[in-house]
């Protein structure tokens, strides 16, 4: 199978979870929904597209950033400050963020080859390449398109065996299937807007994934990845 294979890295990230505010959590990998949008934004698309993707990675640590917040209220009050010609209260209030230090990803993407074409071309000449927030620069080292095979793994072979020694999703059913375990996430994956034209997003389609980062893989079969020997699982529309 081929698909398209992208290795970039990160000096700070933040793939931001939903509903932390005063704590600015991160997912240890940026999930479905922030490669799907950072994809689609990069080819212009005005349509939604269908596709699957891998995404793994490795990091050296998590570091602890303070921030301020700035906020617009709807309702005024007494002692607020009021934002002149726009009618907003400004508010302000300290937060934290956890920002992912040196990042390695590698992410691989199923899709029509003519998109990942003009992914693989655009990728280089949208103003600079980042990914999750706007400030989070990414250095692409790789993308081309490579081969991937499948392996079978066995518990009576170590020749068929496989140690992970990176992050990856893996769906809940796979892990369960290779008696991997990790951190359960429920990844955001497609969202509809509430409204047209309002900005709105709620993502009615989630994945219930593990993150596994060790683990032995004796077991199943997996997409391979022979250049960086890993295991590839492509999770997404295509089945």
């Amino acid at each position: 199978m081929k698909v398209l294979k992208i290795k970039l890295n990160q000096v700070f990230a933040n793939y931001r979870k939903p509903m932390s505010y005063n704590y600015v959590d991160t997912f240890p990998l940026p999930p479905f929904s922030t490669i799907k949008g950072w994809f689609h934004n990069i080819i212009e698309a005005k349509e939604y597209y269908n596709m699957s993707l891998c995404i793994q990675g490795n990091s050296s640590s998590i570091v602890q950033d303070m921030q301020t917040m700035i906020k617009f209220d709807r309702k005024r009050g007494e002692g607020k400050t009021l934002i002149k010609d726009f009618n907003a209260e400004l508010s302000q209030t300290p937060v934290y963020v956890a920002n992912i230090f040196n990042i390695d990803l590698n992410i691989y993407l199923l899709a029509e080859k003519n998109l990942l074409e003009k992914f693989k071309t655009n990728i280089f000449t949208k103003n600079y390449p980042s990914l999750g927030r706007y400030e989070d620069l990414a250095r692409i080292d790789f993308v081309d398109f490579v081969d991937l095979e499948e392996k079978t793994f066995s518990p009576f072979d170590e020749e068929q065996q496989h140690n992970i020694d990176y992050g990856i999703y893996i769906t809940k059913n796979k892990a369960i299937d290779c008696v991997l375990k990790g951190i359960n996430y429920r990844l955001p994956f497609k969202y509809e807007n509430i409204k047209e034209n309002d900005g709105l997003r709620v993502f009615k389609e989630k994945i219930d994934t593990v993150f596994v980062d060790n683990g032995l893989i004796d077991r199943g079969n997996f997409l391979f990845d022979n250049q960086d020997n890993r295991i590839i699982e492509l999770i997404g529309d295509f089945k």
